[in-house]
């Protein structure tokens, strides 16, 4: 419980350093959340934790979402599998759910998109589709941008554009 704690400290630090995420870049300049960001493996367990309590606002969970996003794609998975409980069981919202699962392509590792033919991200996004609250524009990037691979030539050639190596 007390890595929970300190977890959830530090999330709520950067909360208060980053008061709206209409722009998540912003939350680079907060060192805790680079931190977090960087090595999101060693944070796994509390955020788990967090992500699956109902007294965690939204915000917190968001925060935790974007800086999950550089997990070994295994670990994604399972953190995404974890989220859609949460949000099945009505301890998280969908706005949670979009924002670990679907973020824009200057963040983390595009896990879901660069993996759609895996079997186990293919199932996941099948649950995820299946999801009542779920919005009609990722219903519709799953189904006509991911499941077909556009999303992932988008991602590819936005990675070019940049000169950045592709995640794998």
């Amino acid at each position: 419980m007390q890595e929970t704690d300190l977890f959830a400290n530090t999330i709520a630090k950067v909360g208060l350093e980053v008061k709206q995420l209409e722009v998540p870049d912003e939350l680079f300049a907060s060192d805790a959340f680079v931190a977090i960001y960087e090595r999101p493996s060693a944070y796994l367990a509390p955020a788990f934790t967090l992500i699956e309590r109902n007294d965690t606002d939204a915000h917190p969970k968001k925060i935790i979402a974007y800086a999950m996003q550089k997990l070994p794609p295994e670990q994604f998975v399972e953190f995404i599998t974890a989220v859609v409980a949460s949000l099945e069981q009505g301890k998280t919202s969908v706005e949670v759910l979009e924002t670990a699962a679907f973020p824009a392509f200057n963040w983390g590792n595009q896990t879901l998109v660069i993996h759609y033919q895996d079997p186990a991200v293919r199932a996941l996004l099948r649950r995820i589709l299946a999801l009542p609250t779920l919005s009609q524009s990722s219903q519709a990037y799953i189904a006509e941008d991911i499941f077909t691979g556009k999303a992932k030539r988008n991602y590819l050639e936005y990675m070019d554009m940049l000169g950045r190596p592709i995640p794998q």
